[in-house]
């Protein structure tokens, strides 16, 4: 039961293109209409995220995650009026020439129904991208949504636990960790040791996972008496949007090593 539409808009992009940064340079691109100046995108200000008293946005951000270059990827934005009566919004679109945005445009929307915007995103370069979505609103309470598209690592697994074979005083295990990487993109990570104990070592604690290669992290662990000893590190890669990585090793010395 919407109101009638006006007709499909495909709002579009920007004339000049950034020079391309490296994944650790989370910077915004340069955006410009170049042409036509936007009163309510140069004189407003857009800083409430995710919803205001008349409208909530359905995810608060996008995500454009483990893209190809070349291919094609579309996000759905629904902006949902949660008020108790029919309202008008003015939408200003992603800016970049890297996201398209299209919606119908609708008279007046009335509680309870969305506009339902179709983000679509065609990468050039491996490399992150910004964009947002403004939403201006009656008042000063205008909406953002921030629109992100970045590379991530796929084939990382790193097991949340190891278990070492039991190794005799004095002697010691090696166990190397790989770190595998399919983009052609250089990430950097970091390991922090959470848990410490003094029969385990851990290296390097910096490093690079190469563009389509492979790194190395490897634990060494030398029982120093007879005990069952425990250690965990975390992980960090250096791609937008992260989440840590917990691995806990276990390892042990007993006597009847020693006898054997």
């Amino acid at each position: 039961m919407e109101v009638a539409p006006s007709g499909p808009q495909t709002l579009s992009e920007a004339h000049r293109r950034g020079t391309p940064l490296p994944l650790s340079q989370l910077v915004e691109e340069t955006r410009s209409r170049a042409s036509i100046p936007n009163h309510l995108l140069d004189s407003k200000i857009y800083a409430k995220l995710k919803s205001n008293s008349q409208i909530q946005a359905e995810p608060s951000e996008l995500h454009f995650s483990s893209f190809e270059l070349g291919k094609n990827y579309t996000k759905i934005l629904k902006l949902i009026n949660t008020s108790s009566e029919a309202i008008n919004i003015h939408i200003i679109p992603t800016q970049t020439k890297y996201f398209q945005t299209t919606y119908t445009e609708k008279c007046r929307l009335i509680p309870g129904l969305a506009y339902t915007l179709k983000v679509a995103f065609c990468p050039e370069e491996w490399r992150y991208f910004y964009d947002c979505i403004r939403v201006h609103c009656k008042g000063e309470e205008n909406l953002l949504i921030p629109v992100h598209a970045y590379p991530v690592i796929d084939d990382l697994h790193i097991p949340p636990h190891i278990d070492l074979a039991a190794v005799p005083l004095g002697q010691s295990v090696h166990r190397a960790i790989p770190l595998r990487c399919s983009c052609p993109i250089d990430f950097e990570f970091q390991v922090y040791v959470i848990q410490p104990h003094e029969a385990f070592s851990i290296h390097p604690l910096t490093g690079v996972i190469p563009a389509n290669g492979e790194a190395k992290i490897t634990v060494t662990f030398c029982p120093l008496q007879y005990e069952r000893s425990q250690f965990t590190f975390q992980l960090v890669v250096s791609q937008f949007n992260t989440k840590p990585y917990l691995c806990t090793i276990n390892g042990s010395s007993t006597t009847h090593l020693a006898l054997g």
